[in-house]
């Protein structure tokens, strides 16, 4: 905590992180510790960069000193949110809150029903990034240029699950979740869903399953939601469950 009480601030840096090691901060940074957050030289910030856990360190010259590791890296995951992007602000959202539950990687893609424009790259690296600082997270979605949906099926890994929210019916997720592995994947199509030709497209391709969300129709960004929240769900659950196997007496 600072001296006020107030937590201390969090960034993302792209520089190497260790014991005494300095690392550069943007003039975006700059301006937010000491313009918006009022801290002067020598006060604490946390740094992670998606590689090297997270350290403590203290303002110096135009960076920051690191002095301590507060904790060793950590993957979110491996599961790919496929989707049909909204419109901005409940792009911004649904970003947000996919980066919050762990996506490991962002795939915008395009269908028939999808309306411009198309989500930008780095702009949802943006959003990713200031997010991950917010939650706590110790790395970064991958996030994709947007694709074609035909293109994305037609180099689909073999290895991985692709499960398609269809309003029109399919087994139960969690159900599809059960034993479904680490690496997993979901798509979410745009507002008035997938065309029956995209629909027959997806259910040709192996790995790829329609999954039911529920008796209602949710919009793209509480569908992406309600997909990630349930594997985040049964992959903590997975993991409080196999310590406490571990943690029983032989």
């Amino acid at each position: 905590m600072r001296r006020d009480g107030r937590p201390v601030p969090r960034l993302f840096v792209t520089a190497p992180l260790a014991q005494e090691g300095a690392a550069a901060l943007s003039r975006d940074q700059d301006h937010y510790l000491s313009r918006v957050m009022r801290l002067r030289q020598g006060d604490a910030v946390r740094l992670f960069n998606g590689r090297d856990g997270e350290w403590l360190a203290r303002l110096e010259g135009e960076g920051a000193r690191c002095s301590e590791r507060l904790r060793p890296q950590a993957g979110s995951g491996d599961a790919w949110l496929l989707f049909a992007p909204p419109r901005k602000e409940r792009l911004r959202f649904l970003v947000e809150k996919a980066t919050e539950l762990g996506v490991a990687r962002l795939m915008p893609v395009t269908t028939e029903r999808t309306e411009p424009p198309e989500a930008r790259p780095d702009k949802l690296l943006d959003w990713a990034v200031e997010a991950a600082e917010q939650c706590g997270r110790l790395d970064l979605p991958v996030c994709q240029e947007q694709r074609p949906l035909a293109a994305v099926l037609e180099d689909w890994p073999a290895d991985r699950p692709l499960l398609f929210c269809d309003e029109t019916g399919g087994a139960p997720l969690l159900q599809a979740l059960q034993g479904a592995g680490e690496a997993i994947a979901f798509l979410v199509g745009p507002e008035g869903g997938f065309s029956t030709g995209e629909r027959d497209a997806l259910v040709s391709v192996s790995r790829v399953a329609p999954v039911s969300l529920g008796p209602h129709i949710l919009r793209v960004e509480t569908a992406a939601i309600a997909a990630l929240a349930s594997w985040q769900a049964l992959r903590t659950g997975d993991r409080v469950q196999g310590a406490a196997h571990r943690a029983m007496p032989a």
